[in-house]
């Protein structure tokens, strides 16, 4: 082997100055096993420099990684329903964490000033009764946002600096810590003032890969004019189960670090595990002896499932999605990453549309649930249920019903609406 292949460039060397790499933007070259542990490492500059084709050592798996982060890079950000995506460190990292949070706390405040009454988006108030009265402007205090992240190894990293980015802009922030979207969701529907939330999470994508969704106080999408923040949105012809791509060029993103009240809000832990079992456990009350196979990989769910088999609410037995399952005439839900989610199959392994759940379903519903209706998309394939009587609190003005998309919840009302283990046709 030709050792000097190997070695740093050296400008004052006329002889091996054909066989230096300079990285784009650098003056001192560097030797070849330093470029292709950079390309190895996925750096960023690797992407502009005119030799990251002379991959010569490196195995052809390493080059087709290379060349997939390279590809991730270039088309940006993958937009969701509900945020963003994209591989963890070679796209998202902790920095432009914090500003996308920026960005979706400034949405959340516009989504909040436009619910408020006409009187009070002004800001103004009147120092005095008399008819000559001056009128001041008075800075209220900004309203919450929850905040919290999923189970992935390197999501409590980006939490902090998320967490931290929404308290720098003012927000008081409620930290909820490791938790899923149904509970984050459900604690947002028990707090009163909460602006909306905003979690961490890679639900749906690969275990390399890293996200934020945000969800006003009612718990749906809020919208982006991603323009406004220098940010551009275009169409990928890579295509998906859910369609065509959406991504997102951060080029333009600045750094803004800005407040939009004078001072930072503070940090407060919040318990939502405890308070969110205490509210799924309402949902299985009746249901001792009745059974149902729960599917799912979360470690958080699986807990919140043993949690429930131990208090003796139902005859729960838990599978892992890669599980060979042997048991037959009971019902089976699979609950996906984002717990919201789920499918029902049947005791026969037949899984159940989603629209016809919810005709089924809806027939079931009598005496004692007449607040509660099914509802379904048959695009999407989701269930959910709406509770007329108990309002989201966090909701702004004109909130009229509860809507609550959550798979356990969904097991313990199949379970009281369903005792025999199949669905009446």
């Amino acid at each position: 082997m030709n050792l000097s292949d190997y070695d740093t460039y050296d400008v004052a060397d006329e002889a091996v100055s054909d066989r230096a790499f300079v990285c784009p933007g650098a003056s001192i070259g560097i030797s070849r096993a330093v470029h292709l542990a950079r390309l190895h490492a996925g750096w960023s500059v690797c992407d502009q420099c005119e030799c990251r084709k002379q991959t010569e050592g490196l195995s052809q798996q390493v080059v087709d990684d290379i060349q997939r982060v390279q590809e991730f890079r270039r088309d940006g950000l993958d937009r969701t329903e509900f945020g963003v995506r994209g591989p963890w460190l070679n796209v998202l990292d902790r920095s432009l964490a914090e500003r996308l949070a920026e960005v979706f706390c400034v949405c959340l405040q516009r989504v909040g000033q436009s619910s408020l009454p006409s009187a009070r988006s002004g800001g103004l108030v009147s120092a005095d009764s008399g008819t000559a009265s001056e009128v001041v402007p008075v800075r209220e205090a900004l309203p919450a946002i929850v905040t919290g992240y999923d189970g992935r190894s390197f999501s409590q990293q980006m939490y902090a600096g998320v967490t931290e980015a929404v308290s720098r802009l003012g927000f008081p922030v409620y930290d909820v810590g490791r938790t899923t979207a149904a509970a984050l969701h459900e604690v947002m529907r028990r707090t009163a003032g909460v602006l909306g939330s905003v979690m961490v999470t890679g639900a749906g994508y690969g275990p390399a890969w890293v996200g934020l969704d945000v969800f006003d106080a009612a718990g749906e999408s809020v919208a982006v004019v991603w323009k406004d923040f220098g940010i551009r949105l275009y169409q990928s012809g890579e295509s998906t189960r859910a369609g065509s791509r959406l991504q997102l060029d951060t080029a333009g993103l600045s750094d803004t670090g800005r407040r939009i009240s004078r001072s930072s809000g503070g940090i407060c832990g919040l318990d939502a595990e405890s308070l969110y079992r205490r509210w799924l456990s309402t949902w299985f009350v009746g249901t001792a002896g009745r059974g149902l196979i729960v599917v799912t990989d979360d470690q958080l769910v699986t807990e919140r499932v043993e949690w429930l088999q131990r208090q003796g609410l139902a005859e729960l037995v838990l599978r892992g999605a890669q599980a060979v399952d042997s048991t037959n005439g009971v019902l089976r839900l699979l609950i996906s990453e984002d717990d919201r989610y789920f499918v029902l199959q049947d005791a026969d392994g037949r899984t159940y549309p989603a629209e016809l759940l919810a005709q089924r379903l809806n027939r079931l519903l009598g005496a004692g649930f007449g607040q509660l209706t099914v509802h379904s998309d048959v695009v999407t394939g989701r269930v959910w249920l709406t509770d007329s009587v108990l309002p989201t609190a966090g909701a702004g003005t004109g909130t009229a019903v509860e809507r609550i998309e959550d798979g356990l919840a969904f097991a313990g009302l199949l379970l009281r609406l369903n005792p025999g283990g199949r669905l009446l046709v």
